[in-house]
């Protein structure tokens, strides 16, 4: 059974005789009486009932009718499929990331993505690295924004951004007029820590082990944020991500922020799925995450000088 007996038989049942289906398909008369036999043969099916000129169709003429129609809706939904596929990819993105990135630079980042793009569904989640990288490793999102700590294999990984620690705390803390916050000043003070397993937090213990700096750990937590907002509400002083405090613009609420010394490296991965072709929005996606990035990488270098790690 080939397209043109199907296509034969709906303007047959659609017009009602032979000949008003040969005009409307442009073919000879005797030519869609032959493509209507070949259908009978072929599916074994009596169509059509005939009295010399006239055709009566049966009840498995309309049966197959009403099948040829939900197939031609079928494969109207699959033309406007591929439509929509070349305006703007498939349709959806998913996107999985830290909190450091995902408070404030993703957000941003989804808004400038979805103007224009109405019919664009976008999934958004922050979680932990770990959380992330699962995400991403499982193929069930897109992209994912993390920090380095996390295992790679099943990832296809790309260095995303690398910004500072800087030691942040209240105006009214004792090492608010410090210009730089060394190891040795932090020596008995409340600190706000992140989680043991991160690698910023692994530079500041070394570093404050070298110079045999005891600071007194009051809060630790997974994410930079928390650092700042704890910090804020007079817990301590804490070391964070520079970036986190620019993009969340701690600043403004009356934190400050001084560098650390030595220099603190806090960077940031993007991960994609292995062995998946990127569809147009993924990869407008990603163009937008990067000048994104860019523009916020010049902002922490105006804000705390040009970063060179240790």
């Amino acid at each position: 059974m080939n397209l043109t007996l199907i296509e034969t038989f709906s303007a047959v049942m659609k017009t009602g005789s032979t000949t008003a289906a040969a005009e409307l398909m442009r073919v000879s008369q005797p030519a869609i009486s032959r493509s209507l036999k070949r259908l009978e043969d072929t599916t074994k099916l009596k169509l059509f009932e005939r009295s010399g000129p006239r055709l009566t169709a049966t009840p498995e003429a309309h049966l197959l009718y009403q099948e040829v129609l939900d197939t031609f809706v079928g494969m109207d939904r699959l033309k406007q499929s591929v439509a929509r596929m070349r305006a703007v990819g498939t349709g959806s993105v998913r996107i999985a990331s830290s909190a450091a990135l995902g408070l404030s630079f993703v957000p941003k980042v989804l808004k400038r993505f979805a103007e224009g793009r109405p019919e664009v569904s976008i999934r958004f989640e922050i979680g932990n690295s770990v959380t992330v990288r699962n995400l991403v490793a499982s193929g069930a999102y897109d992209i994912g924004l993390c920090a380095e700590e996390i295992d790679r294999a099943n990832l296809v990984v790309k260095p995303f951004i690398e910004t500072c620690g800087v030691c942040v705390a209240r105006p009214d803390h004792p090492l608010a007029g410090e210009a730089v916050i060394r190891p040795a000043m932090l020596d008995g003070q409340p600190v706000i820590s992140l989680a043991p397993d991160d690698t910023a937090r692994v530079q500041f213990d070394a570093a404050l082990a070298a110079a045999g700096s005891t600071p007194r750990v009051v809060v630790e937590t997974q994410f930079a944020a928390t650092i700042c907002q704890l910090a804020l509400e007079g817990m301590g002083i804490g070391l964070t991500n520079s970036l986190t405090y620019v993009s969340d613009r701690f600043e403004a609420l009356g934190l400050l922020a001084k560098p650390f010394e030595p220099a603190i490296a806090f960077r940031s991965l993007m991960i994609l799925p292995p062995h998946r072709a990127r569809s147009r929005l993924v990869d407008e996606l990603v163009t937008l995450l990067e000048v994104e990035r860019d523009t916020l990488a010049r902002a922490c270098e105006a804000r705390f000088g040009r970063f060179e790690a240790a």
